[in-house]
């Protein structure tokens, strides 16, 4: 049976084998369940008890039962054979000893195959497992591909977006156009205008000269005079909010009097900051100035263009919304510094017609817009110009709009434009009386006309446009008074009397600030004159014997400092110029000890017990932690190995194995040895002693500046309690005292000689020292005495003619390393005290009696050279040039 199913379980591998090849992907699956039902049928009959299988085997063999009178015996009559005798045969029920083997053998064969199933049970597991996790990648990747085009797809719809809302905005501008009117009939009715009887022929150009050509060299002036005094004035800023096609962009162009076919560059979508700047350099064409635009990369440098090419220029820059302004300057000699803002078009209210996509369109812009323009008009510094269309006072937007922002309207300043298209709906003096005084009370209001875009566009010459501008003003007028409007909004009505308003207030700025900057003037004025009489008095100094008085004021302080960082003192910020052991390695460059090999020597500073390694220490004090690693590093160096070779070499002409003559060689080892091995470290001591002495003149610097400051700090305080702040103020900045020590930087020559002078005296103190502490080295004759005359405990080996080569060697180096460890103790402790003897004793000591008598001793010559007397004389001279001019410019400004 077992035999069958494994041959049908072959063929059917094979079979299924070859469909996999012909459809992989279709039939695994089918596979799989067929292969998975094969194995539950089998395991159920491999997992049947042998017991179970021969109660079935017997059920299914056993006849009817028949009637006998011994229930233990059981009567089985097979069918009889052919051509036969029927036989009956008699067997027992009870299991024979070998039916208890075959079952034995059968639950062993039932055990081996369900091992065998369970093995391969994992088996499929793990292939369903690797399955399942190559499923899973392939999800993930196309999860990764969908996101990929969801993101490639949001992106194409923001560009369809944003096109769609080019197109929508060219729309809206021709739609602009069409509503303005026919342009033959707004011509001819503009052309219509009759002047006033006291209108001049010139007064469409008289109106922009609001102000004389003196008016504006004056502010020149006044704004060169503010530079010279290292302060400015205010700059008028005047925000333009209103609704989208409100004209806001149009009111700049008649502020400027110049045409530039629209300024806005059809619709306005970043805030737009144009600042005029008075110069007078540009008398008739101004210039016009696009300034650098971070946001996009090909515009990161400012363009010089002309007015009428300013629009295309906007208009590749304003492209989307943003709260990134855009910044051009407009220089001429004929206006007066200030910056006019432009801001997006408010979406208040959207037409009732548009389709629901578009309103939220409209409603995702209105919303950005409104965040922009509030940015923009926050700062309350900043004029609010309220633009709007006029219209029946309860139909306005604007001032409950602006109110969120100004809730006092205290900076707020309305204008309603197409004033004309408003008036033709008006038919009597008591309807528009009502309207002109509808305005908000002790809120500046203005009602402007401005001819239509075609109109201007048409007439864009300067004097044609200014004179299209003044018609349409004339033409508002006409009707008013052919209403009897009230005389009293006369300045209300007209572009002209809000670009004459808008002057006046940059000229409140100028005026404003004539006070401030004369004080400003009449204080430089007064410290000028203090400063030329103080040149005068170090010009008439500058003689050797107030130098002489100045040196040795100096040296005096400068050695006293030396003196006090020596002796220990807090004075000089020990937290600040101080250093601890590490950073006055790094600071003198060489870092690391260096032994007779010239190997570093590496240690602890702390385990070797060198003092303070860890503090920040300057003068008298770093000093002696010099001396202390010095001690441990020399305590810590032992003798190098002492070869055959040495010890023959040192032997001389000699027998070795003579008594006297190991001891001669080994004093000889140890002579060179301990030079060796301690003269580099007194080399290093020295260097390190001159670098810690030497940066003694950095701390006594900042020592003398702090003690200038707290003198300077007293004065002040005297002055003050006895003075004007006018005065104390003069004292502060320019009171000089130029025989005084704490005025010595005016003469760095003099003082670097004087450092000088230190220097060299701390390089030849150390060289003397060092001289003195290397005739520490005896000679090998001296050493050999000492050991004569001092013989060591250890004692030489008396049978010396059987000792070998290295018995020979070894002797005399433990005779060496004994003389080495002697010779270096007395070297070390003879070193330091040479260095407190010979080096820092003759710094405090000597050092005053040499620089003083060295600049004591200088000629009248050598001083004035010294002090750089005609260098500083020139330059006094050319001091005293300048302040004498800017003292006559003070005269002539006030």
């Amino acid at each position: 049976m077992f035999k069958k199913d494994k041959h049908d379980k072959e063929d059917k591998h094979s079979d299924d084998k070859e469909e996999k090849k012909k459809d992989k992907d279709k039939k695994k699956h089918e596979k799989d369940e067929e292969k998975r039902e094969k194995r539950d049928k089998h395991a159920s009959v491999v997992m049947e008890s042998p017991k179970e299988k021969q109660d079935k085997q017997q059920q299914q063999q056993q006849p009817p039962p028949t009637s006998s009178s011994h229930p233990s015996l059981q009567i089985n009559n097979p069918p009889p054979s052919p051509g036969g005798p029927s036989v009956s045969y008699i067997s027992k029920t009870p299991s024979t000893p070998a039916v208890d083997q075959s079952q034995t053998d059968a639950a062993a064969a039932a055990a081996a195959a369900a091992a065998e199933q369970k093995k391969k049970e994992e088996e499929r597991k793990k292939k369903d497992a690797a399955e399942d996790e190559r499923k899973k990648k392939e999800m993930q990747e196309r999860e990764a591909e969908e996101k990929a085009k969801r993101r490639e797809e949001r992106k194409r719809k923001e560009r369809e977006d944003a096109e769609a809302q080019r197109l929508k905005d060219i729309a809206f501008s021709q739609q602009q156009i069409d509503d303005e009117g026919n342009e033959e009939a707004e011509a001819q009715s503009l052309e219509a205008v009759k002047p006033d009887s006291s209108d001049s022929l010139t007064m469409f150009r008289d109106v922009y000269d609001v102000f004389p050509p003196e008016v504006f060299t004056a502010y020149d002036n006044l704004q060169n005079y503010a530079r010279d005094l290292n302060t400015q004035i205010p700059v008028l800023e005047v925000v333009l909010v209103g609704p989208k096609g409100c004209g806001k962009s149009s009111i700049i162009e008649a502020i400027i009097g110049k045409p530039s076919n629209h300024v806005g560059a059809g619709v306005t979508k970043r805030p737009l900051f144009l600042q005029f700047i008075n110069n007078p350099e540009f008398t008739s064409d101004p210039k016009v100035t696009l300034k650098r635009d971070i946001t996009i990369q090909e515009y990161d440098h400012d363009v010089d263009v002309s007015l009428a090419s300013l629009p295309s220029s906007l208009s590749s820059r304003n492209t989307t919304y943003t709260d990134e302004p855009i910044f051009v300057h407009y220089e001429h000699a004929s206006v007066l510094n200030m910056t006019i803002i432009d801001t997006p078009g408010l979406l208040l209210s959207p037409s009732s017609s548009s389709s629901s996509s578009s309103s939220k369109d409209i409603s995702s812009d209105g919303a950005k817009i409104d965040e922009i323009t509030r940015k923009i008009i926050k700062p309350t510094h900043r004029l609010i110009l309220a633009v709007e269309n006029a219209s029946d006072w309860d139909s306005t937007s604007m001032p409950s709009w602006v109110k969120k922002v100004d809730p006092e309207l205290s900076r707020t300043t309305f204008v309603y434009t197409k004033f004309y298209n408003y008036l033709q709906d008006v038919n009597n003096t008591r309807a528009v009386n009502r309207f002109l005084s509808g305005t908000l009370p002790d809120v500046k209001s203005f009602f402007t006309t401005m001819p239509s875009l075609k109109i201007r566009a048409k007439f864009n010459e300067t004097e044609k446009f200014k004179q299209k501008i003044w018609q349409s003003y004339r033409r508002d007028m006409n009707y008013l008074e052919q209403l009897q409007y009230d005389k009293r909004f006369e300045k209300s009505i007209g572009v002209h009397s809000l670009r004459r308003w808008l002057l006046n207030q940059a000229w409140k700025n100028y005026q404003d600030s004539i006070p401030r900057i004369l004080k400003h003037l009449r204080s430089k004025k007064t410290a000028s004159v203090e400063q030329l009489r103080d040149v005068d008095l170090q010009i008439d100094s500058l003689n050797s014997g107030k130098l002489r008085g100045i040196a040795s004021n100096y040296v005096v302080s400068f050695l006293q400092i030396l003196e006090q960082l020596l002796q220990g003192t807090v004075e000089g910020q020990p937290t600040i110029n101080g250093q601890t052991l590490d950073e006055e390695k790094q600071g003198h460059g060489d870092g690391d000890w260096y032994g007779a090999n010239n190997r570093p020597i590496k240690f602890d500073p702390a385990t070797w017990g060198v003092l303070y390694w860890d503090s920040k220490l300057y003068g008298g004090q770093q000093f002696e932690r010099l001396l202390s690693e010095f001690k441990a590093v020399s305590d810590h160096t032992d003798i190098t190995e002492v070869t055959m070779d040495d010890v023959a070499t040192a032997a001389g002409v000699n027998k070795l194995n003579n008594l006297p003559n190991y001891a001669w060689a080994a004093c000889d080892l140890a002579g060179q040895k301990s030079q060796e091995a301690l003269a580099p470290l007194i080399d290093q001591l020295c260097d390190r002693a001159i670098y810690i002495m030497k940066r003694l003149t950095d701390v006594a610097e900042k020592i003398a500046d702090s003690r200038k400051k707290k003198w300077q700090s007293s004065y002040r305080t005297g002055v003050n309690t006895s003075s004007s702040s006018s005065s104390h103020h003069h004292h502060h900045h320019h009171s000089v005292k130029t025989n005084d020590i704490s005025n010595i930087e005016q003469y760095p020559y003099f003082t670097h000689h004087v450092k000088d002078l230190y220097f060299k005296f701390v390089d030849k103190t150390a060289e003397k020292c060092k001289k003195k502490c290397m005739s520490e080295f005896m000679e090998t004759k001296t050493i050999h005495w000492d050991y004569t005359e001092n013989p060591q405990t250890q004692v030489l080996p008396v049978d010396r003619a059987s000792m070998s080569i290295e018995d020979t060697r070894s002797t005399v180096f433990n005779l060496t390393k004994t003389m080495f460890t002697s010779l270096r103790n007395r070297i070390v402790r003879n070193v330091l005290l040479k260095f407190y003897n010979f080096f820092l004793v003759p710094i405090q000591n000597d050092l005053w009696g040499d620089i003083q008598g060295k600049v004591n001793s200088l000629s009248d010559a050598d001083l004035e050279q010294i002090f750089e007397i005609s260098a500083t004389k020139d330059k006094l001279q050319e001091d005293k040039k300048y302040l004498s001019s800017v003292v006559q410019k003070c005269a002539e400004q006030d």
